[in-house]
């Protein structure tokens, strides 16, 4: 039994950057060149950082458990910080880290597409090594969950894209409008943890449109977007009562993958026995 003295003192000894390095170069060893490949939309005559730098460091932000981005900043502004990351990109010259106006300036233009293709690379990597197989259901499928959930809302329409609520005040007849974006998301479930896989924005083509969009007709999307990251790979989905419907039945039939066995349990889709395949 480990007191709790002894867990301090351990975690005095430990070198948490050390060991975050051991387990990238293990599942992920080439996540620095893919970094470096992503597309800079900024102009390259400005730049200091180039696209590695920057991602890098929020990926640290986020690993670290920091708040803000301006914490951050303040937080990595040490010798011994800007020299490891130096020496993790290959960076001899770098001299400062960036600061948070220019990541979130950089952030702003880019596009969403090459963030993805870092997180296919990532989840690829970790099938591949197959350090999952015991979370696969029955042996063979793939637990995804896929759910909506909502980013923003406003008061005021954000843009053209934005979905639209209209909410009636029953006292005084008044009529509001919320403005929101939402996304639905695809999570592998791999016991505590989820890792998303693909993401599809439920918004509006035009602010004329005559039906809004929705999450099932961003499930059509977001199926076709998985069928062509993961062709092999076999799913099964986990979503609420809202996926327990023709539409998503035969979306997924159309797919090419076999008979479908779903129970209705407490407003949840459950697969048994075979599942949904992508």
């Amino acid at each position: 039994m480990v007191t709790r003295k002894e867990k301090r003192n351990r975690e005095k000894e430990a070198n948490y950057f050390f060991e975050f390095l051991k387990i990238q170069k293990h599942f992920f060893k080439d996540l620095m060149n893919n970094l470096k490949k992503v597309a800079d939309h900024r102009h390259q005559s400005y730049i200091t950082y180039g696209p590695e730098v920057l991602l890098f460091t929020m990926m640290l932000k986020n690993m670290t458990g920091l708040k803000s981005m301006r914490n951050m900043s303040e937080r990595f502004n040490k010798e011994e910080c800007i020299k490891n990351v130096g020496k993790v990109l290959g960076l001899d010259s770098l001299e400062e880290l960036p600061h948070y106006d220019t990541i979130n300036d950089f952030l702003s233009g880019l596009d969403v597409n090459e963030l993805e293709k870092i997180r296919t690379y990532m989840i690829k990597e970790l099938l591949k090594k197959r350090s999952l197989e015991s979370y696969r259901i029955e042996g063979k499928y793939w637990g995804v969950i896929i759910d909506g959930t909502g980013l923003h809302t406003f008061h005021k329409k954000h843009c053209k894209h934005c979905l639209r609520r209209a909410y009636t005040n029953k006292e005084t007849g008044e009529t509001n409008v919320l403005y929101m974006h939402h996304v639905l998301e695809a999570k592998l479930v791999v016991g505590d943890m989820v890792f998303s896989i693909a993401s599809e924005f439920i918004e509006n083509e035009s602010e004329n449109v005559s039906k809004q969009d929705c999450e099932l007709k961003a499930f059509d999307r977001l199926a076709k977007k998985i069928k062509k990251i993961f062709k092999r790979l076999p799913i099964c989905i986990l979503g609420d009562s809202l996926y327990a419907c023709e539409t998503v039945f035969n979306l997924c039939r159309a797919h090419k993958n076999g008979n479908i066995y779903a129970d209705l349990r407490k407003g949840e889709l459950k697969v048994s026995r075979r599942s949904l395949r992508q």
